[in-house]
């Protein structure tokens, strides 16, 4: 992946939509994982899971999409989990604080049970 590019796909895990994501998230990428997240948003699932493993930098304007769609799926504190172990992205979220509005994971197998924990 070069620098500045991102790649997002959407999965599956066991019912659960994923927007997985690869490169960076910033101002010039951010609209390919809003165009992911909202079509995953139509179909009105309980919870999104973002699987950020392999994103090494995301910004404001990444991190807006993590809480719109919160807001968009009713603001409950199960509507979004993050799954990610890259310093740069666990440092922005808790920088901002939405390490404790969102559900942050560093990995997914700590997803197993119920996922609105």
């Amino acid at each position: 992946m070069r620098y500045g590019e991102l790649r997002v796909w959407t999965e599956d895990w066991d019912g659960v939509p994923v927007v997985a994501a690869e490169g960076e998230v910033d101002l010039g990428t951010v609209d390919t994982l809003r165009s992911a997240a909202s079509e995953v948003v139509r179909r009105k699932p309980e919870t999104i899971v973002f699987d950020l493993r392999k994103v090494a930098y995301m910004d404001s304007s990444g991190l807006g999409i993590l809480v719109a769609t919160r807001k968009q799926l009713g603001n409950s504190p199960s509507a979004v989990v993050v799954v990610t172990n890259q310093p740069a992205v666990l440092q922005s979220l808790h920088i901002t604080g939405l390490d404790r509005v969102l559900r942050v994971l560093q990995e997914p197998c700590a997803l197993q049970g119920p996922v609105a924990t």
